[in-house]
C-alpha cells in the first residue's frame, strides 16, 4: 500500500459510517459529531443508532446482505457526496448463524467497496480487530502490521474477519490513488462497552487453560474514538494496530476484576467449549480458547509513530475503568 500523510482537503467533509448501531460504529459516529462539528456524518445500517443524531447527520436505513445493496449504497454516496467512508458494520462476537456472519461481513464487504468505486469515495476505513492475528504457540512477543494472518484457522469468525481485511487490501491495490486505512483494535474496553470478552470478565469463574497464564492487552473506548477521528480527519493509508500502552498477564487482569480464576486441563477446555457453545450456554466455540492459552499482543509502535497515537489509558487503567462502572 502506498505510504504517505497529508492533510485531507479542508473544504466540508461528507462521513459515512456503516453499522451505526454497533457499539464501534455509534462511538465513532458521536466522536465526529461531537469533535468534528464541520463535518456531514451519514449514518448506514438497519436500525437507527442509540444515540442522538445531530442536525448535520442523516440516517439511511440499508441492509448490507440485499443483493442489490450495491446500488442503494452508490445511490446514498453520490447524492450525499461522500469523500469517506468508515465501514463499522462488522461483527463484534462469534455468531450463531455462520450464513448470515459470511452474508454480512464477506458479501456485505463486497457489495460496500463495489459501491464506493462506482461512486468515488475518495477515503475508506476498515473497522478490524488484533484477534486476526490468532493465538499461537509460535506467536512472536509483539505482532506487528506486517505479520500473517492465521485467525482463520481458528473460527469461521474470523475466516470472515480475515477476507474483509483481504477485500480492502485489494482494493487498495486496484485503486491507488485512494486512501485506504485498517485499524486492527485490541480488545475494547471502557464503561459502556458490551460483548462476549466483556461477559467473559463478568463470570463469578473465570475459565482459564490450566499451565497457561498468557499475557493479554486492551485498549480503551475513548481512545479508539481517537484513532478513528485522526484517520477520517487526515490521510493515513495503511494498516495500523491500536492498542493500549502495556501489557497484564490473565491471572493478573482476572485479579483485578475481583472475580476468581477456574483452572480447566487443556484436553477438557476444548471440548467443554463446543458443548457449551452448542446448547448456546457458551459465548464462543473451542477456537477462541487459543486466545486463554497462547500470546496474542499486538505492537502498537506504528500507530504510536505515525498517527502520534497516544492512548489515555493503559491496559490496566482500561480493566479497572471497565470494573469500576461494572462494580458501581
Amino acid at each position: 500500500m502506498p505510504k504517505r500523510a497529508k492533510a485531507a482537503p479542508t473544504k466540508k467533509s461528507v462521513v459515512a459510517i456503516t453499522g451505526t448501531s454497533s457499539f464501534v460504529g455509534s462511538t465513532v459516529l458521536a466522536a465526529i459529531q461531537r469533535q468534528w462539528r464541520s463535518a456531514r456524518c451519514i449514518a448506514i445500517d438497519k436500525q437507527p443508532p442509540a444515540i442522538k443524531l445531530s442536525r448535520q447527520t442523516s440516517f439511511y436505513r440499508v441492509d448490507l446482505t440485499d443483493p442489490d445493496t450495491d446500488l442503494r449504497l452508490r445511490e446514498i454516496l453520490q447524492k450525499e457526496a461522500c469523500q469517506t467512508l468508515i465501514h463499522a458494520a462488522v461483527l463484534t462476537q462469534p455468531p450463531r448463524n455462520l450464513d448470515e456472519s459470511h452474508e454480512l461481513q464477506s458479501i456485505g464487504t463486497m457489495y460496500l467497496l463495489t459501491a464506493a468505486a462506482a461512486a468515488g469515495v475518495r477515503k475508506l476505513i476498515l473497522v478490524s480487530t488484533t484477534d486476526v492475528y490468532g493465538a499461537f504457540p509460535d506467536n512472536p512477543n509483539f505482532l506487528t502490521e506486517t505479520h500473517p494472518l492465521r485467525g482463520q484457522k481458528l473460527s469461521p469468525f474470523l475466516k470472515d474477519k480475515v477476507d474483509v481485511e483481504q477485500q480492502f487490501l485489494q482494493f487498495a491495490s486496484k485503486y491507488p490513488q485512494k486512501v485506504v486505512s485498517l485499524l486492527r483494535l485490541a480488545t475494547i474496553l471502557g464503561r459502556t462497552v458490551n460483548n462476549f470478552k466483556t461477559s467473559f470478565f463478568q463470570n463469578p469463574m473465570i475459565p482459564t487453560v490450566m499451565g497457561f497464564d498468557p499475557l493479554i492487552q486492551f485498549v480503551h473506548e475513548r481512545d479508539i474514538a481517537w484513532a478513528f477521528l485522526k484517520v477520517s480527519r487526515e490521510d493515513h493509508p495503511g494498516i495500523f494496530n491500536i492498542t493500549a500502552r502495556g501489557v497484564l498477564p490473565l491471572s493478573r487482569a482476572i485479579h483485578l476484576t475481583g472475580r476468581w480464576s477456574l483452572p480447566i486441563p487443556s484436553p477438557v477446555i476444548y471440548p467443554l467449549a463446543d458443548l457449551l457453545w452448542m446448547t448456546e450456554i457458551g459465548p464462543a466455540p473451542s477456537g477462541h480458547i487459543n486466545f486463554l492459552k497462547y500470546l496474542c499482543v499486538a505492537d502498537g509502535g506504528k500507530a504510536f509513530k505515525e498517527l502520534e497515537f497516544e492512548p489515555a489509558y493503559t491496559s490496566q487503567e482500561a480493566l479497572l475503568d471497565f470494573v469500576g462502572a461494572h462494580h458501581e
